[in-house]
C-alpha cells in the first residue's frame, strides 16, 4: 500500500456495519469488472483473427440450440434486438448463418448455422473452452465450483434470465 493511499485510508472514519459492507460491495464490483475485462481481453486477443467474440457467442448459442428466433437469441445473448440484427446480418453475409421463415408462424424468422458455421463451432468451441480453463488455473476445482455457485446465486438474485 502506498503512503498516499495509507493516508487517504487512515483519514476516513472507521468502517463499521453498513459502511464496511458497502466498501466490500464496491470492491467486489470492481474485482468482478477487472476479471471480466481481463478474460475478455485475453479471449479477444486469441480468437479475433478467426471470429469476433460477438460472433462466437452467436455461433455457440446456435450450436447449443439451432433455429432460434431473433428475439430468443437477443434474450439469451443479453444484447439488444438492433445489435443482434446487425450481428446476424454480417454472419449471414459471411455464410456463417442463414435466416429461415418459421413454417408455422410467418412473422417469425429462425436463425440456423450453415455448414461453414458448424465448422466454426467445431473448431472454436473446444479452443474457447480450453482457454477459459487455462485462465481459471488460479482456482482449484472446488473453488471453481464454489465461485460458479455463488455467481449463480448472485445472478438469480438480480433476476437475470438463465442462459
Amino acid at each position: 500500500m502506498s503512503v498516499h493511499h495509507a493516508r487517504r485510508v487512515s483519514s476516513r472514519p472507521p468502517n463499521t456495519g453498513a459502511t464496511a459492507l458497502a466498501d466490500i460491495d464496491t470492491s467486489l464490483w470492481v474485482r468482478l469488472l477487472e476479471c471480466h475485462n481481463r478474460v475478455l481481453a485475453d479471449l479477444r486477443k486469441r480468437f479475433d483473427k478467426e471470429c469476433t467474440l460477438a460472433r462466437f457467442d452467436l455461433v455457440a448459442n446456435l450450436d447449443h440450440e439451432d433455429g432460434q428466433t431473433l428475439a430468443g437469441l437477443s434474450r439469451r445473448m443479453l444484447v439488444t434486438a438492433g445489435n443482434l440484427t446487425g450481428l446476424v446480418d454480417r454472419a449471414e453475409r459471411d455464410g456463417v448463418v442463414r435466416r429461415v421463415a418459421d413454417p408455422t408462424d410467418r412473422r417469425l424468422v429462425r436463425v440456423y448455422l450453415t455448414p461453414k458455421g458448424q465448422r466454426l463451432a467445431r473448431e472454436l468451441i473446444p479452443a474457447h473452452t480450453a482457454r477459459v480453463s487455462e485462465l481459471l488455473h488460479g482456482l482449484d476445482g472446488a473453488e471453481r465450483r464454489e465461485l460458479r455457485r455463488l455467481l449463480g446465486k448472485l445472478r438469480d438474485s438480480l433476476g437475470v434470465v438463465r442462459a
